[in-house]
């Protein structure tokens, strides 16, 4: 890495953790850029070098605080049946609500900005979230799935999966986390494959 590349990245190592620090006493209604680049000690334009708004940035830190988890608690199965894929969205809920449990300081950031974190996984996708994002969506192509509707659900199921377990793991009601995580495996597959072709899928004959 050259001294160029290696002070940019620490730059934008500086604002992410700058902005996270703020975020966590002020909540980021609280936050101004100016506050983030003072307490980083950088120039206000460089902010602009890296991020669009506040809004990108908080997209771009809950996305590097996922990938900086998943990277080393990931390993992507190749899909080529419909029981690796069921064993995948397993693997892939069990993560995103073992990540949100285990980082709560996070969760609460997400809790009031699911759509920033939601959109962040399905816009700023990298390293393993993207590969397993992409090898769902090329084993549903391969079965003659339309990869739009595909993506739809997908963006469905993972708003599930963050709003409902952050509410489960910060007020823990209407129901508890323990209530709620062994539900999400079902919802979520229905919702991807559509319900009939879920029961097909589990042995049951479809409903007239």
């Amino acid at each position: 890495m050259d001294k160029v590349t290696q002070k940019k990245n620490e730059k934008y190592a500086k604002l992410i953790s700058a902005a996270y620090e703020l975020f966590e006493k002020e909540g980021v209604g609280g936050v101004s850029i100016d506050d983030i680049v003072k307490k980083a000690g950088v120039a206000k334009g460089t902010f602009y070098l890296y991020f669009k708004d506040k809004v990108d940035l908080v997209s771009k830190l809950i996305l590097k605080k996922a990938a900086d988890y998943m990277n080393f608690e990931i390993e992507i199965p190749e899909i080529n049946s419909d029981e690796d894929l069921s064993r995948c969205v397993r693997g892939y809920t069990d993560l995103l609500v073992d990540f949100l449990e285990g980082n709560k300081t996070l969760t609460l950031l997400i809790d009031k900005n699911v759509h920033v974190c939601v959109n962040a996984m399905i816009e700023n996708r990298e390293g393993p979230v993207k590969e397993l994002y992409d090898k769902i969506l090329h084993y549903f192509e391969s079965q003659g799935y339309c990869v739009n509707d595909i993506s739809v659900k997908m963006y469905l199921y993972i708003n599930l999966i963050v709003s409902s377990c952050c509410n489960a793991i910060l007020r823990g009601k209407p129901y508890s986390l323990e209530e709620v995580k062994p539900h999400l495996y079902d919802i979520v597959t229905m919702s991807i494959y559509g319900v009939e072709q879920y029961r097909m899928n589990n042995g049951e004959m479809p409903k007239n």
